[in-house]
């Protein structure tokens, strides 16, 4: 199931996210009740405002009713018949719900893709100017940069021209030696010589003794003339990521339903199918299990399995288990089977619940799916993807854990099974996991509903 609450979809996204196929292997009594909780479902949507997921989940319904199920090769039967006329007749609410939900649901995409339109407008004007501001910076210190290179150089640069005047260095010192030569013939050697590394220089500390000046060096060229001003380019400024002087990012779509459309609605779970679509999370008491084997622990201590229906129902796009219902059932140590199914379905659609998934003991084994809980918990995830199994096993440690059929390849491998054995082998695949571990399953201390019709 897609996550229809990330953005709106078209009526033709809608209807294909709507398909829906019937196995002919499949006992059509789980259609019947396939049908029923989809049918349930997209009830609670249409009340809470969510007609995205409600149409989708009345299209899935119209389809089943009026197409597929006409499909099967046990619909014509006698038995069947009940089921069939109450399926007709709902047809017609679900078409017209339809009928109504439909021109809001055009108007709410046809408002999304304006907006997505002009966001995309908003973008391409944003990057258009940031491309001519980049473009401008560089013409202007191209230009800055050929100014500096073009000024006129007339003389070469020089540190003693520089230095030229100042007093204590030593172009006034070899100025007097210069004169001392002019008058007199006597040359006086100082007996401590100073030789300064910045001008090849040598002087005599705090002695009128004569400068010598050493052996000249040749003097380099200088890289940047004295009478050049050093009128540089500015340096461009810092991107700071945080407080850019550019243009600011735009903000994001808001993609939700619009309140007059739909009213807010609860997250998805993190978790997903292994096919990538999204899981509704399933609130769970955390007590149930403690109870139910307080339930079952006559049966328990028999080495009798004894089994449960985990019954709840949807709210704000999410799951939650309310009632613990204990149907009349026949055991023995490693199988247990529903008996009188239409007492609990009776129950069910009297206080409205959804079926959730199913709670079951191993009294002597440990925790784990065997081939026939396998079997079993197919049909309860064929009617809602997010189905749980929870295997209680008292005497093991681990003594429960929680599951599902993968999707692919477990929900699809038993489907196709027609091993007519009870206990039997199935292909070398993960064909079940863990829902609590980083899955869509959620304890929470929830109180809970006993009813035990046994």
């Amino acid at each position: 199931m897609p996550d229809l609450h990330v953005r709106p979809y078209s009526i033709a996204e809608l209807n294909n996210l709507s398909e829906t196929k019937v196995d002919a292997n499949t006992p059509i009594r789980l259609y019947f009740r396939s049908a029923k909780s989809v049918l349930q479902q997209a009830r609670v949507y249409m009340n809470e405002g969510d007609f995205q997921e409600a149409y989708r989940l009345y299209m899935k319904y119209t389809k089943l009713g009026l197409s597929e199920l006409r499909k099967h090769p046990k619909f014509s039967l006698t038995e069947n018949k009940v089921d069939i006329k109450a399926i007709e007749k709902n047809c017609n609410e679900a078409l017209n719900a339809m009928e109504l939900m439909k021109p809001k649901l055009e108007a709410r995409y046809k408002d999304y893709i304006h907006r997505l339109e002009k966001e995309k407008e908003r973008l391409r004007k944003i990057k258009e100017e940031e491309g001519r501001q980049s473009k401008l910076r560089k013409l202007a210190y191209v230009e800055e940069k050929t100014q500096v290179d073009e000024e006129p150089t007339n003389k070469p640069w020089s540190l003693q021209d520089e230095l030229q005047g100042v007093v204590g260095v030593g172009s006034q010192t070899e100025a007097a030696y210069r004169q001392s030569l002019d008058n007199s013939s006597h040359v006086y050697y100082p007996g401590v010589l100073q030789r300064n590394q910045s001008d090849q220089f040598t002087y005599q500390a705090n002695t009128g003794d004569v400068l010598i000046k050493s052996p000249p060096i040749p003097r380099k060229e200088p890289l940047v003339p004295s009478n050049v001003p050093l009128n540089l380019p500015p340096i461009p400024p810092k991107v700071h990521l945080d407080a850019s002087p550019g243009p600011s990012l735009p903000p994001k779509i808001e993609l939700e339903v619009s309140k007059d459309i739909s009213n807010d609605v609860g997250d998805f779970s993190d978790a997903t199918t292994e096919n990538g679509e999204p899981l509704r999370r399933v609130n769970t008491p955390s007590k149930i299990m403690e109870r139910f084997l307080e339930i079952a622990s006559t049966n328990t201590n028999r080495n009798l399995e004894t089994c449960g229906i985990l019954c709840g129902h949807l709210k704000s796009n999410e799951l939650t288990v309310t009632t613990l219902l204990i149907p009349k059932q026949t055991s023995t140590s490693d199988t247990c089977t529903t008996e009188n199914e239409e007492e609990v379905f009776e129950y069910q659609d009297r206080h409205d619940l959804l079926t959730l998934g199913w709670i079951h003991t191993h009294p002597t084994q440990s925790c784990f799916m065997s081939s026939v809980d396998l079997h079993t918990h197919c049909s309860y995830q064929l009617m809602l993807p997010e189905a749980i199994a929870i295997v209680c096993a008292p005497k093991h440690k681990p003594n429960y854990g929680i599951f599902r059929l993968t999707d692919p390849p477990g929900l699809d491998v038993i489907t196709r099974c027609r091993e007519p054995r009870a206990f039997h082998p199935h292909p070398d695949v993960p064909i079940y996991t863990d829902a609590l571990d980083l899955g869509h399953v959620r304890m929470s201390p929830l109180s809970f509903n006993v009813v035990d019709l046994r």
